[in-house]
């Protein structure tokens, strides 16, 4: 009996094993973190040895020239603490890979109920915390609740378990389009149900809580996603209306009237960021580096709050411009999804709501540097991949454009102007 228990627990373990780890990021963090690692590197040994195929795609070849930063970081400036930064992404590329080959459209589906799990319990815990200074440095780390970032304290923010509120505010982003476009989803069944929109608001309390300007105005930004999606007409009221009402709206924002000085403040940080990327133009400084070279400048700071400049400046121009390749490739995938007619289009709004939370907050500040949220953005990205990955996007496209413009031009346009003569005979 003792025997069947255990090969029970372990296939459990084994089937639910990326589930689990997702789980743990919101209940304890470093255990969560280190559990994805290990499905990466252990993911990452089996490709190596040939046991599992390899796919080379815009998104490993980020990652590779990531890989490849590191090292040449580590061997030019004699550090051998940066090969933490290449045993963390070879992690980042074994999970993607692992994901790529084994997901599933039941996984995704419960990748994304154990998110907003996740995310109810951040806002709670969050809610309970955040006017509460965490004095264990080790409980607070297990946990993450202790707060990290380059202001003392969080000024009563909500973080929740995610060390920062800016952390805690691109996890909420992230549950809240998911939420959204399970919404749309049941929109399509004619399905009303009241938790959804309890969860809905859940998230965007917690949003607010966060004190996160960035956060608030891309959950805007979604929104107006969600509701154009919902109907046409619908979005461009609504964007009508945040354009109209913009100055009522920045008044509801947390902490707007220190906006010009935070405004200040970024510029700074992003040109001494471009001053890092000169000095260390080829393989970065690392994200361990990073404060190191930014204390030479000014006063340290983390990371340099913009995705882009941040890849630049940690990983130079190798891992800057592979991740404006990724991106460019994500975007064109993104657009394609829109207008490529296939059978299965159930996760169209799922990616289209979350996916511009990657890029779009990534413009104020640099989510990604935390494991936390960066190990979660690989498992959207690797679903994303292969979710995509059986479309020839490109000849679909093209082929789908030329029959509309062909359309158009031969059967369109002159009905058109039969109707416009028999108009004016009229």
């Amino acid at each position: 009996m003792t025997n069947l228990k255990r090969v029970i627990n372990k296939e459990f373990l084994k089937r639910h094993q990326l589930e689990i780890g997702v789980l743990f990021c919101f209940v304890l963090p470093p255990v969560g973190i280190l559990w994805l690692m290990f499905i990466g590197w252990i993911h990452l040994k089996n490709t190596v040895d040939l046991k599992v195929p390899f796919y080379l795609n815009t998104t490993t070849f980020f990652f590779i020239c990531l890989a490849l930063a590191t090292l040449g970081a580590t061997f030019s400036e004699d550090k051998e603490g940066y090969m933490l930064i290449f045993a963390m992404i070879l992690g980042y590329l074994g999970l993607y890979l692992y994901i790529r080959e084994c997901v599933t459209m039941t996984l995704i589906r419960r990748f994304k109920w154990i998110m907003i799990v996740g995310g109810v319990f951040l806002v709670a815990s969050g809610s309970v915390l955040k006017n509460v200074q965490v004095t264990d440095m080790l409980i607070g780390g297990l946990t993450g609740t202790i707060f990290l970032g380059p202001s003392p304290d969080s000024d009563g923010r909500l973080f929740g378990t995610a060390y920062n509120p800016n952390f805690a505010s691109f996890l909420l982003l992230l549950i809240l389009s998911f939420l959204l476009a399970e919404q749309l989803k049941r929109q399509q069944c004619k399905r009303i149900v009241i938790w959804n929109y309890v969860f809905v608001a859940i998230m965007m309390f917690g949003i607010f809580q966060t004190g996160s300007r960035a956060g608030i105005g891309v959950m805007f930004l979604v929104l107006v996603i969600f509701m154009l999606r919902y109907s046409a007409k619908i979005g461009m009221v609504a964007a009508a209306l945040f354009i109209l009402f913009h100055k009522q709206i920045l008044d509801v924002i947390p902490r707007f009237d220190v906006l010009n000085e935070a405004i200040l403040e970024r510029k700074e940080i992003w040109m001494t960021s471009i001053r890092i990327w000169e000095k260390y133009p080829f393989f970065g400084t690392t994200p361990l580096g990073y404060r190191h070279a930014y204390d030479q400048f000014t006063q340290p700071e983390p990371h340099a709050h913009n995705m882009v400049l941040g890849l630049f400046a940690e990983y130079g121009t190798i891992g800057g411009l592979a991740f404006l390749l990724l991106v460019m490739t994500l975007m064109f995938k993104v657009c394609c999804m829109l207008f490529v007619h296939a059978k299965n289009k159930e996760l169209l709004n799922f990616f289209l709501l979350s996916l511009p939370v990657l890029f779009f907050t990534g413009i104020f500040d640099h989510p990604l540097v935390s494991p936390q949220t960066a190990l979660l953005a690989v498992v959207l990205v690797a679903c994303f991949d292969r979710y995509t990955g059986s479309v020839p996007f490109w000849q679909k496209t093209v082929l789908f454009v030329n029959y509309k413009v062909v359309r158009m031009i031969y059967f369109e346009g002159p009905r058109m102007m039969r109707l416009e003569k028999q108009r004016v005979k009229g």
